[in-house]
């Protein structure tokens, strides 16, 4: 097999598309996934029988099954490029390292909680270093922590708990707060029961992208009712966008009240319920870069307190 690779008689394309077959189990739409016409599919799929001298599937008509040597060939497809992937990523790792760069991921509010002004202050005592950045919805930002292609994430305090692979610390503290239309019974409230919202439909975000909603549904269990949820949107700003419209409320962050609109009042809830930026990071995963940032967030940056 080696000299079969290093010959070039077999590639890594060839496995690829051998592996993309015996996952659907149909040259058809193997191809249609991998966005490539199923004629040269099927002419590299050939061509790795002929190199292996045996067979890989059982073609009939309509579908096809795989051999004894083919259900072997996917087990170690899938472990060839599990380590490909490791070994990819952890070159990433190794230059970011070496370039003294911190990928960072972030959800879109960080820069309306100051998160600028930590960066700059960042780069003033360290001037060496570089900063990448991506934004990322919570859950994204965890699979790219696991994956490696991000070395820090920037997240609300939900998206912290029930993750022992991570750490986390609290860059600025704060709470949850209404947003409700400037049409809204409440609107002229100053403070305002949780328990008070068990009849009004709220705009929430996605629960698959971040676990920032199960967190408040767990809060308003805790006063004995269950939201409704009549939107679920992926971005924060759709959130104050619906409320605008007179469409819903909403529970955000107390760094949305720098978004002006006339169409929306803020009112403070009764409950503290913390909605702090965080940073989270794996466990025993630490560069150099990145071990600069924690120690200066832990020595020389003191985790700011919203004071709207």
């Amino acid at each position: 097999m080696h000299d079969l690779i290093t010959s070039g008689r077999i590639t890594l394309r060839m496995l690829r598309y051998f592996h993309q077959v015996a996952v659907s189990g149909h040259f058809g739409r193997a191809a249609e996934e991998l966005h490539i016409s199923k004629s040269p599919m099927s002419i590299q799929i050939k061509e790795l029988e002929v190199a292996l001298g045996l067979s890989l599937f059982q073609r009939d008509s309509r579908n096809v099954s795989l051999t004894a040597a083919g259900r072997v060939l996917k087990r170690e497809c899938e472990q060839i490029f599990k380590v490909l992937d490791y070994a990819i990523t952890n070159t990433q790792r190794q230059g970011r390292a070496e370039n003294s760069t911190l990928s960072i991921g972030m959800v879109s509010s960080a820069f309306l909680d100051g998160f600028a002004n930590l960066l700059s202050d960042f780069k003033g005592k360290h001037p060496d270093c570089s900063l990448n950045f991506t934004e990322l919805a919570p859950n994204q930002q965890k699979e790219a922590l696991d994956g490696g292609t991000i070395d820090l994430g920037i997240c609300r305090y939900g998206d912290t708990l029930n993750e022992p692979a991570l750490n986390s610390k609290v860059l600025v503290r704060e709470n949850l707060i209404l947003a409700v239309p400037n049409t809204h019974p409440l609107k002229d409230r100053r403070v305002v029961a949780l328990e008070e919202l068990k009849d009004e439909e709220m705009a929430v975000l996605d629960r698959s992208m971040s676990n920032s909603t199960p967190f408040l549904i767990a809060r308003c269990k805790d006063q004995g009712f269950y939201p409704k949820a009549a939107f679920e949107v992926q971005e924060p700003s759709t959130l104050l966008a619906l409320v605008a419209s007179g469409q819903a409320i909403a529970l955000v962050s107390d760094c949305f009240r720098s978004q002006k609109s006339k169409n929306v009042r803020f009112i403070r809830l009764k409950e503290d319920i913390p909605a702090d930026l965080c940073a989270i990071y794996k466990k025993n995963y630490e560069t150099e870069i990145l071990r600069k940032f924690l120690q200066f967030i832990e020595f020389d940056y003191k985790p700011q307190i919203d004071e709207n």
